[in-house]
C-alpha cells in the first residue's frame, strides 16, 4: 500500500512545499530524487528528448494513459489529440496541490474556447465520493481522473506532485513542471500560446 508525505522544495527565490509520494517496497527512483532536489521547468528543460521518442520528458510523445473519470467515464490521452492538454497531478490532501486549484481554473477558463483543457489526475486512494466531495467545496469545473495505484507518476517517474504537463495537439509534451503551477510563469505562458497557435 502507498503512503503519502510532504516534501520541502525551494521555489525561486521562496521556499514552497510540494508533496512527495512514496512506496513502503523501494526508494523514490532517481528521477523522482532528482525532481525533488530542483524545482520548476529548469530541471525539466534540462532534460529533452529526441523528435518521434516516447516518453515524458519535454520533445517526447506522451505515453498511453487512459483512467476512469470523476463522472465513471473514461479519459485515454490518446484520444484528446487536437486538443492541448495540461495534466496535473495532484490529492486532495496536498497541500501545494490545493494553493494552485485557482490557478489552474484561470487557466481552464482562459483558453478553453481555443481548444484546451485541464485534467486533474487524482492520486487519492480514499475513493470517488470524497474527491467528488473536495472537487465541489473547490469549485473545480476541470476534468477529474481517478488514479489511486498511480500509474500516472510512475510513468512520470517522479515522486513529487503536484507535478504538470502541457501536451500539445500532437500528442508531444511541450512543458513539463514539477511543483506548483502559476499562470505567471513565462515559460508556460511560452508553452500554451505556442501550441494553441498550431492548429
Amino acid at each position: 500500500m502507498r503512503k503519502w508525505i510532504f516534501l520541502a522544495l525551494a521555489v525561486a527565490l521562496a521556499v514552497a512545499l510540494a508533496c512527495s509520494r512514496r512506496t513502503e517496497s523501494a526508494a523514490p527512483n532517481a528521477a523522482g530524487a532528482k525532481a525533488a532536489a530542483t524545482t520548476g521547468t529548469a530541471a525539466a528543460e534540462s532534460a529533452t528528448a529526441p523528435a518521434g521518442e516516447v516518453g515524458t520528458e519535454i520533445g517526447s510523445a506522451m505515453p498511453a494513459f487512459a483512467a476512469k473519470t470523476l463522472d465513471g467515464g473514461k479519459f485515454d490521452v490518446a484520444s484528446e489529440r487536437g486538443q492541448v492538454v495540461f495534466l496535473n497531478l495532484w490529492a486532495t490532501w496536498c497541500g501545494p496541490c490545493r494553493y494552485e486549484i485557482p490557478e489552474l481554473e484561470a487557466l481552464h477558463k482562459q483558453y478553453a474556447a481555443r481548444g484546451f483543457k485541464v485534467v486533474g489526475v487524482s492520486l487519492d486512494e480514499s475513493g470517488a465520493d470524497a474527491v467528488k466531495a473536495f472537487v465541489t467545496e473547490h469549485k473545480m469545473t476541470y476534468p477529474i481522473v481517478l488514479d489511486p495505484e498511480g500509474h500516472l507518476a510512475d510513468l512520470f517517474k517522479t515522486s513529487v506532485i503536484p507535478t504538470s504537463v502541457v501536451i500539445d495537439r500532437s500528442g508531444k509534451i511541450v512543458w513539463k513542471k514539477f511543483g506548483i503551477v502559476s499562470t505567471t510563469d513565462e515559460s508556460l505562458k511560452k508553452a500554451l500560446e505556442e501550441a494553441l497557435a498550431k492548429g
